[in-house]
């Protein structure tokens, strides 16, 4: 399947060996993103925005591709031996922050191993997954440590049931000065009314 990618790009996907690279963009509670890549430089793409080259980024999980509608999740790999990673991306408010993973090429013409571009100058990516993060854990070994962020597809939570539930804590998120709800977690026999 040609994606809608340029005839260039196509064939060169086609070839025999191509140098491809991953660019990460992780949102950060605050508002701020994050641009990492595996390269060995950084590269600036979409309008002016780099994508850091600090060797802490050490790999992702595969996404599987199907016709079928289901629930899919990848695995983000950083090091944990820079703190740094630690601090900004294992924390409880990173939980549902977006994260999309794209791949760049190498154009394989060009001596000085510029990427792959399109008609307009824009690099030329193909979108890998794109989620939220559902969850982070930390593993240490003898010699190194990393931090595995888990990132879920938008179905993730296809299932789930929204709604309200009647406890005083719920409803004072909203009413802070209502006691209204102060005695719904007690038996159901006493209210007559709404029950035939």
């Amino acid at each position: 399947m040609s994606r809608g990618l340029a005839t260039e790009f196509n064939t060169h996907l086609a070839g025999d060996a191509f140098i491809a690279y991953t660019l990460i963009e992780i949102g950060v509670h605050g508002g701020s993103i994050q641009r990492y890549t595996d390269a060995p430089y950084d590269i600036e793409a979409y309008f002016g925005n780099t994508y850091t080259a600090q060797g802490n980024f050490l790999g992702y999980s595969e996404a599987t591709e199907t016709a079928d509608l289901q629930i899919t999740n990848i695995n983000l790999v950083f090091s944990a031996l820079d703190l740094t990673n630690v601090r900004l991306l294992c924390n409880s408010n990173q939980i549902n922050q977006t994260v999309s993973i794209r791949r760049c090429y190498v154009n394989p013409s060009d001596s000085g191993g510029a990427l792959i571009r399109d008609a307009t100058g824009t690099i030329d990516t193909i979108d890998i997954f794109e989620g939220t993060i559902g969850g982070y854990r930390i593993e240490d070994a003898q010699d190194t440590a990393t931090v595995t962020i888990e990132v879920n597809s938008q179905f993730t939570n296809f299932e789930k049931r929204s709604g309200r539930r009647s406890s005083l804590k719920n409803f004072q998120r909203e009413h802070p000065t209502d006691f209204g709800m102060e005695y719904s977690h007690e038996s159901m026999l006493d209210i007559k009314w709404g029950k035939k």
